[in-house]
């Protein structure tokens, strides 16, 4: 569909006044692209019935979250319609609202236990209301608010988004609705469940959509962007809508489908899904199975302390991955020896390309002990160097072992003596790996020297 920007006019002198509402009619289609960072762009496509003349068109069913500067409204080329004004409408209706619009009015409260009926004129509602009735003040009088008919005419109880516009000629027309919005956000979470040997693992990915933006988005083209995207503080804040329920996905076919977009990734869901008001939607991400994992145990090589376990794998096609992982919770599971699944840890992991590692902390090892004893320091003017021992101690009855013993230094640095070999990760870091047999011992020694000018 072709489409142009509305032409604005100031000729306002030429213009045949002829206040006509129109309510938008229902939305025709929706897409739905949800970042990382509380932020959405909604397009929409509605059907207009446009008057001759100046009228108002009128839009509910709106975000009540939108960001009223960055709507933009497209209709087909040939119609010259001019926009006057634009307003967004969120003061919703509330007891609260109700309340303030009768201060210095009349109303009536009624006690229904008493059968008791007290009139008088509203003067506050903040703390409480603050009632004159028949020349005495009372404070929070008993008994339910009744309000005049017609009270709440005048109060909105859905967001909404009007325009005044003019039209050349009477017209009815598809129009397109871009805005951005707060209230709706997305994140991953995986589950990474271990074989029995710790040599492969299951690897299941999930999306949540949290929806808390005020209204419902109905078989919408869903899209997500990952990546780090810069968005302005918004300093004009609105009070949030809190989450309140969840919902599962039904299942069913058609996930997402990943391509690279501008220098951030999208995932395209292959089916149309409703995104209902404060909602939370989980929708299958990947699912790999068999994918070889490599467990280590890492501790430090200065310090000693707990001894960490990482569970590490490769997100490559011949790991059956490839998927760029969007940044999320991994939580990992195992079977115990009676067949039963058991929480084993959780890690955090930023936004991962394809063919990176994955590498997770998911806790401390209970029988692998490491104590670092720093045995030497020489002073040599220009520097100096320093020794340690470090004992490794492993109570697994029948598993072997091999520790990783990291080493980090600053500075213009070198290992001079060493009883295991090692390697150089980096500038500052050495490791070693220390094979430690089942209930058994091992120790390292090493010495380094640190140099300036």
């Amino acid at each position: 569909m072709k489409v142009m920007r509305f032409v604005l006019t100031l000729a306002m002198a030429v213009i045949p006044v002829c206040a006509v509402a129109g309510e938008a009619g229902d939305v025709e289609s929706v897409s739905l692209t949800i970042y990382n960072s509380d932020l959405a762009l909604v397009r929409e496509v509605r059907a207009f019935d446009l008057d001759r003349g100046v009228q108002d068109l009128v839009l509910s069913e709106v975000s009540g979250m939108l960001r009223p500067e960055t709507v933009h409204l497209s209709l087909p080329g040939g119609l010259e319609v001019a926009l006057l004004e634009q307003n967004f409408d969120y003061d919703l209706v509330s007891r609260e609202k109700l309340m303030e619009k009768f201060i210095g009015k009349d109303i009536t409260l009624i006690d229904d236990e008493l059968g008791l009926q007290t009139s008088g004129t509203l003067l506050s509602v903040a703390g409480g209301v603050v009632l004159e009735s028949n020349g005495r003040i009372l404070l929070n009088p008993p008994g339910r608010v009744v309000l005049p008919e017609g009270a709440a005419d005048d109060l909105l109880l859905k967001p909404t988004l009007s325009w005044m516009v003019h039209s050349p000629q009477v017209a009815r027309t598809d129009a397109e609705i871009t805005y951005l919005s707060s209230g709706l956000t997305w994140n991953a979470d995986y589950v990474l469940q271990l074989n029995a040997d710790d040599t492969a693992a299951g690897v299941e990915g999930w999306v949540t959509v949290s929806n808390y933006s005020g209204t419902t988005y109905r078989d919408a083209e869903l899209k997500l962007i990952a990546g780090d995207v810069n968005v302005l503080p918004d300093y004009e804040m609105r009070d949030e809508y809190a989450m309140e329920e969840a919902m599962m996905a039904d299942g069913l076919g058609g996930g997402f489908e990943e391509e690279e977009f501008f220098e951030y990734h999208l995932y395209d869901l292959q089916r149309p899904t409703t995104v209902r008001n404060n909602q939370q939607k989980q929708v299958g991400l990947l699912s790999a199975q068999q994918v070889p994992i490599r467990m280590r145990y890492v501790v430090d090589g200065q310090y000693g302390g707990d001894t960490r376990v990482m569970v590490e794998f490769s997100n490559d096609e011949d790991s059956d991955m490839g998927m760029p992982l969007p940044a999320g919770t991994v939580r990992v599971f195992k079977a115990d020896s009676e067949g039963d699944v058991q929480f084993v840890g959780e890690d955090w992991i930023d936004h991962t390309p394809r063919d990176e590692d994955v590498d997770l902390y998911i806790g401390n090892a209970f029988d692998i002990v490491a104590e670092a004893t720093q045995t030497d320091y020489e002073d040599i003017g220009d520097g100096y160097t320093e020794s340690y021992s470090v004992v490794l101690r492993n109570h697994k009855e029948s598993d072997d072992v091999v520790v990783t013993v990291e080493v980090n230094v600053w500075g213009d640095w070198r290992i001079v003596r060493s009883s295991y070999d090692y390697e150089m990760e980096d500038a500052w870091t050495a490791t070693f790996e220390i094979p430690v047999a089942a209930d058994g011992e091992a120790t390292l020694e090493y010495k380094y020297k640190v140099t300036w000018e």
